[in-house]
């Protein structure tokens, strides 16, 4: 499954662990969904994984994700997406609306 998405701001979420008593860090994106007429789908936070901490930066990317079925937090046990590639795309290549008359 992909997406586009825009990277807005990328902040990382620090703290102990309850259980463990290990300290934690989470990176998570603020992000803008595209739709595919390129209007705005949805504005949240992404979770991003520690393989694609180096290329999620602020821009617009597709985004592959897979589904999975949580083993912790808040989602324990439900399926969710899990983002897991990204793609860069170049300026103004976003999903676009087609020009009116055409």
């Amino acid at each position: 499954m992909q997406s586009i998405l825009q990277i807005l701001v990328v902040n990382t979420k620090e703290g102990t662990s309850k259980k463990s008593g290990q300290p934690y860090k989470i990176p998570e994106a603020q992000c803008v969904l595209i739709n595919d007429d390129g209007t705005v789908a949805a504005v949240g936070v992404l979770v991003i994984p520690k393989q694609l901490e180096e290329v999620a930066k602020p821009g617009t990317y597709t985004g592959a994700f897979a589904l999975e079925a949580a083993s912790f937090g808040e989602n324990q046990g439900r399926i969710v997406a899990k983002l897991v590639g990204l793609t860069p795309l170049p300026p103004k290549s976003g999903r676009q609306p087609a020009p009116a008359g055409v």
